[in-house]
């Protein structure tokens, strides 16, 4: 999620930076004191990860004794510790959309019918400001986050609002879900697998770190859907970061991005984190996407990318200021700053006539390389023989050397 920028004047000098540390969650952008770290791969900045938010205050605050945890290195502390004051710390991407493009997919999307496709699952749901648009446009919707402190605060949200359609619970996207094995139930059952036509995933992959991760959420999304199933997946965009910067910069006034103390220029840690994507949004690493490169991992993943649209956000939301008149004037010039919007889609299944190739080519990457894995693992003499000269293994043989597993059971 994005974190929320503290208020600021509105024409601040800025001899050198001073940013402040940041927390970031689904759909939001957060808090600005100190001492704040930003959130994990699981809740994404879940919005709660999976994957809204607040953008981050850039003006100094109060310096205390450091109490909050590594969103990268304790995601669960972490998220738990933003649970007080959420609000104040995080802002919701659904409400800061300039244009309601958001509730425009969800509601082009949505469906009341008896099948799985008016089925809706919110990937990392924070305190549940995406469910009252889910309710309202899906038959049933399930709503996962990482961290019980903010699944609490999502219940007595949906129990506030009556969403008598819609179930929270505790659920790790940074785990593998749909396992067969009985101690991970609290991942997802077999029978769940495949059975949501809709999906959201809203700023939950922006811990920098292993891109193995982000990987690994994406593809427990696509095991979520069933085959033709969607996924409104939002990003931050490192585009509009740089953009956001050197108009700030332009402008001499306090943003929400800081390379280099002061004027100096930025260290070299910093410029290997710029290649990756990594930004400091007051003061914490974020990950942030180009177009083609997001459009990559969800290949990776699994998915066709169908669309690509822009979540603009005003001036007063980027740089945390209370108001319109606040913003300087020539900020309040087009274009505005954003977050990627990435509709996914899920391949419908080919035909039965279909040869095996294309069958694996629906699998997500990281499904095939497991598969292939798990192949190479088997000793020499239980590993399917070549054919040589002509010679065909018999039915029964290829029945005993087969490695693929029964439908019913998850590849991982």
């Amino acid at each position: 999620a994005r974190l929320k920028t503290a208020p600021a004047m509105a024409t601040v000098y800025r001899p050198h930076s001073t940013t402040n540390s940041m927390s970031f969650s689904r759909g939001k952008r957060s808090p600005n004191t100190a001492t704040v770290a930003h959130h994990g791969a699981t809740h994404g900045a879940t919005h709660g990860a999976g994957c809204g938010f607040g953008r981050p205050s850039s003006t100094p605050a109060v310096r205390r004794a450091s109490t909050t945890r590594s969103m990268e290195k304790q995601p669960l502390q972490y998220w738990n510790q933003q649970a007080r004051n959420y609000d104040d710390n995080i802002f919701s991407t659904i409400d800061e959309d300039a244009t309601g493009v958001i509730l425009d997919v969800i509601r082009s999307h949505g469906s009341q019918d008896d099948c799985r496709a008016s089925r809706c699952v919110d990937l990392g749901c924070g305190v549940g400001k995406y469910l009252p648009a889910l309710s309202k446009h899906f038959r049933q919707v399930m709503a996962y986050d990482l961290s019980p402190k903010l699944v609490a605060l999502a219940l007595k949200e949906v129990k506030r609002k009556n969403l008598e359609n819609v179930s929270v619970a505790v659920r790790d996207l940074a785990q593998v879900w749909y396992r067969s094995d009985p101690s991970g139930a609290c991942f997802g059952r077999l029978d769940e697998l495949e059975s949501f036509g809709f999906g959201v995933m809203a700023n939950v992959l922006i811990a920098p770190g292993d891109v193995q991760l982000h990987e690994l959420m994406l593809c427990n999304a696509h095991r979520s859907l069933c085959p033709g199933g969607r996924l409104l997946c939002i990003v931050p965009s490192l585009e509009s970061a740089l953009y956001v910067h050197q108009r700030c910069e332009e402008e001499r006034s306090e943003g929400p991005y800081c390379l280099g103390a002061g004027d100096s220029r930025p260290s070299r840690a910093e410029a290997a984190d710029l290649l990756k994507g990594v930004l400091r949004r007051s003061g914490v690493r974020t990950k942030h996407f180009l177009e083609p490169e997001f459009r990559l991992l969800a290949s990776k993943g699994g998915f066709q990318v169908e669309s690509v649209q822009r979540v603009t956000y005003h001036w007063r939301s980027e740089l945390g200021l209370a108001s319109d008149g606040q913003v300087p004037q020539r900020l309040r010039e087009s274009p505005l700053p954003w977050d990627w919007l990435f509709l996914l889609h899920k391949a419908p299944l080919p035909s039965r006539d279909a040869p095996a190739a294309a069958m694996a080519a629906l699998l997500p990457t990281a499904l095939r390389e497991a598969r292939s894995e798990s192949e190479g693992r088997l000793p020499t003499l239980l590993r399917p023989k070549k054919e040589e000269n002509g010679a065909r293994m018999t039915d029964s043989q290829k029945a005993l050397f087969s490695t693929n597993r029964p439908s019913t059971v998850s590849p991982l």
